[in-house]
């Protein structure tokens, strides 16, 4: 083999090396991986209180309407506000939903399915409403409406605090369920 056919192989040999490594570094290697939870039973939580025949803590499957916890619950009360429950939504997993009762006063509750919260308005809610509150039947709740009455509402929700029977540890849970208008 003559000198110029030895660099000639050499330089050949180079450049396929170099043409390998190139093509292999530069191949795809596959989309990530992203591992992420399924409900694969397609079943979720939800929680009906208000002007329903029974409420309570419910399971069904995924695309559950407002309407269909309704009739889980068995149906309206006479007092029931549908016109404001809004029936059409999506109940989505972890969801509260507060069917209102009709009211002399408009928007005793402010209700937002999407985020699974329903807030109670100390100053318009009735009897039937304060008893939806973890912990109130209908004793505590005809004295919170006393109270609201006697002294004209409340200003904040640690007014509850002023109220026999009331004390910080039952009021703590009361934050996010309740408001004051």
């Amino acid at each position: 083999m003559s000198r110029w056919q030895v660099i000639l192989t050499s330089v050949l040999c180079t450049f396929l090396v170099g043409g390998l490594i190139l093509l292999l570094s530069s191949r795809p290697r596959g989309e990530p991986l992203i591992l992420s939870t399924v409900n694969h039973d397609n079943r979720i939580v939800y929680e009906i209180y208000g002007a329903v025949a029974s409420p309570g803590v419910y399971h069904s499957t995924q695309g559950l309407r407002v309407m269909d916890a309704v009739e889980n619950a068995g149906g309206t009360l006479d007092s029931a506000d549908s016109e404001n429950s809004g029936l059409a939504r999506r109940i989505n997993d972890g969801d509260i939903i507060i069917i209102p009762t009709i009211a002399p006063y408009q928007a005793t509750i402010t209700l937002s399915i999407k985020t699974g919260t329903a807030r109670l308005n100390l100053n318009l809610a009735t009897l039937e409403e304060m008893m939806t509150l973890p912990g109130i039947g209908e004793k505590k709740a005809q004295d919170i409406i006393d109270y609201r009455e006697k002294l004209g509402g409340f200003k904040e929700v640690a007014d509850l605090l002023d109220i026999p029977g009331f004390g910080e540890k039952t009021i703590e849970q009361f934050y996010d369920l309740v408001l004051v208008e």
